[in-house]
């Protein structure tokens, strides 16, 4: 079963243990504090929105029940969520969580359903009639003209664990008006069954249940709920579901749904964990499939570490259809690392009648043979080509894998050169961020390159591989589908990271390339790293922003400034995006010294 045990490294002292910290559990699977967890880095800083919050009420039959509705201060939509309290009722501490949720950036409607029905705080029975409040509760929810979504995600606690369980499945609401399930330490089954049930048995509707999950529990809680939770999340994953139990060591019950004078330290820091981990999670789910809308803007910094979108992969992302013929599996916006595998850029890929074009052989051989599997799952057609954007160790050191497939591997000139010259490096330096994940990857050189262009016609579609002139690394290619007015871009244009630049960087050069490549008409653009978008999106951040630090860097050079000015140039327009903390600095400094020789 696929378990997460998250701590902090200071917990262990702060609660008197005397062992060491190993770096694996019993069963094997890792601690949190391991290689890959320090390589990700800690959770970033989530969104924190001012919020404002109302009451509200709705009839479920002929019940008047009263709902606190919790949103983001600012105008516009967001993705809704549906809380539902357990046992304690919507008292003033779980009314404090409803907003700490609203504030990650959620439209959340908590209705008070004991309060509906003059029922205090910790019945002991569970009353079937209150499912029917909730249930109506994700109508209203549903039907609010803030929200940005056609779904919703349940989020609960104890009780409220098993009215949302019943809503998804007796009810019939999953995937058709729900998109996850989040809860911290849930019944998992019947509050009114025998308690030999209670304790070794789950709820029948587990077995209906399809829709992703997220449980919280600590590790000292009480020993039946924990059974009930980890069997439920077995069965889940047995099933090939997207279920996940996070156990907090040294955690029992209270997280922050409890008074702080009986939170412990370790309680206060697995609920600010928790929460980041369900915002993420409820985010990803909540999310429309890939479109232009959906991703035109810039992510915040919280995405710069998000978790694995693709648990059951090595892929850190599955592949999406962004046109009819075109799929991608978005890459991380982080650095590669051990936890998503070197899969930190976008590997695409064209399906024709005659055969598969695919872009970027991936970082490592498991990588480009866990893409090739999931085109096997959406296609019969073969892999003919595989392309790659440029000659970087997460294009590139794939190829193995594609050669051994008896695909031939194709690159422009300066790319095969910069792979004759650096991979070695490079793959050693994988090896090293993945460990045991680079098993099989072997160096090879392209099987066929190109200086200017290339076309291939495959199964009616025209495929286009240009290389338009200098832009981010040597060798840079985009590949153009004029039927179908899309771009796979690569490294030409970014916009949901700062893009990098390096020494050998000719940021003018850049420029003046940007403008062949705008004038070829893409109206969809899918750029090395970051989903899907258009033409103008990748401008502001690319082209924009070159044009941008150049013309401060000028003012700097002009007034006799020094290379230390030049990293504190103001790029304040361009720091939410990820990697703009390590990079803007470093992008300063090198339009600076390349710009000293143009004075």
């Amino acid at each position: 079963m696929r378990t997460y045990y998250m701590t902090f490294m200071i917990l262990g002292c702060l609660l008197g243990s005397g062992t060491a910290m190993a770096d694996t559990t019993g069963g094997g699977e890792p601690w949190w504090w391991d290689d890959a967890w320090w390589d990700e880095s800690r959770i970033a800083v989530p969104e924190n929105h001012a919020i404002e919050t109302s009451w509200t009420s709705y009839m479920s039959g002929d019940v008047e029940v009263p709902a606190l509705v919790a949103r983001p201060a600012a105008a516009g939509k967001y993705p809704a969520v549906l809380f539902v309290h357990g046992r304690r009722g919507l008292g003033e501490l779980v009314q404090r969580h409803v907003r700490r949720v609203a504030a990650r950036g959620f439209v959340v409607l908590a209705p008070d359903i004991y309060g509906a029905h003059f029922i205090g705080t910790h019945p002991v029975e569970h009353d079937y009639e209150l499912e029917k409040d909730v249930d109506a509760a994700v109508d209203v929810l549903l039907a609010r003209g803030d929200i940005s979504t056609d779904r919703a995600c349940l989020y609960s606690h104890t009780r409220g664990g098993y009215y949302a369980l019943k809503v998804a499945t007796t009810f019939g609401r999953q995937e058709k008006d729900i998109a996850c399930y989040v809860s911290y330490y849930p019944h998992l089954q019947d509050p009114n069954a025998p308690e030999p049930q209670q304790v070794y048995g789950y709820a029948p509707e587990i077995e209906q249940f399809t829709l992703p999950m997220l449980v919280f529990i600590g590790d000292e809680e009480q020993y039946q709920r924990r059974r009930v939770i980890e069997t439920s999340v077995g069965i889940l994953q047995e099933k090939g579901r997207d279920a996940r139990l996070v156990i907090y060591p040294g955690v029992g019950r209270g997280f922050d749904f409890r008074d702080v004078n009986v939170r412990t330290f370790a309680d206060d820091l697995a609920s600010k964990d928790a929460i980041q981990r369900a915002a993420k999670f409820m985010r990803r789910h909540l999310d429309k499939p890939v479109a232009l809308e959906a991703t035109a803007e810039p992510l915040t910094g919280e995405a710069l570490y998000n978790s694995d979108r693709a648990p059951g992969s090595v892929l850190y992302d599955l592949p999406q259809e962004v046109v009819p013929g075109v799929w991608s599996a978005i890459g991380a916006t982080a650095p590669g690392t051990y936890a998503n595998s070197g899969h930190n850029n976008n590997l695409s890929f064209v399906i024709t009648g005659e055969g598969v074009l695919v872009v970027n052989a991936g970082d490592n051989y498991q990588l480009a043979k866990a893409l090739h599997e999931e085109i096997r799952k959406i296609t019969d057609q073969p892999v003919k080509y595989v392309v790659l954007e440029n000659g970087q160790g997460h294009a590139m050191l794939g190829s193995s894998y594609w050669q051994e497939q008896g695909v031939p591997v194709i690159a422009h000139v300066d790319a095969a050169r910069e792979i004759e010259e650096q991979s070695f490096a490079l793959l050693e330096v994988m090896q090293a961020r993945v460990k045991e994940k680079a098993e099989g990857t072997t160096v090879v050189m392209p099987d066929e390159t190109f200086e200017e262009s290339m076309v291939i016609e495959l199964g009616g579609e025209r495929i286009e591989l240009l290389h338009l002139g200098p832009t981010h690394s040597p060798g840079d290619i985009i590949v153009w589908l004029p039927e179908k007015k899309l771009v796979i871009a690569g490294d030409m244009a970014f916009h949901q990271r700062m893009l990098p630049l390096f020494e050998h960087t000719d940021s003018a050069a850049w420029i003046e390339t940007w403008d062949k490549f705008e004038a070829l008409g893409a109206e969809v653009v899918i750029p090395g790293h970051g989903g899907p978008t258009d033409m103008a999106t990748v401008r502001k951040y690319t082209r924009d922003y070159l044009v941008y630090l150049r013309e401060k860097v000028a003012e700097v050079i002009e007034n006799s400034g020094t290379l230390q000015e030049a990293y504190e140039i103001d790029q304040s327009p361009y720091m939410h995006l990820p990697t703009a903390e390590f990079l803007a600095k470093r992008n300063a400094g090198q339009v600076f010294q390349s710009m000293e020789f143009e004075f």
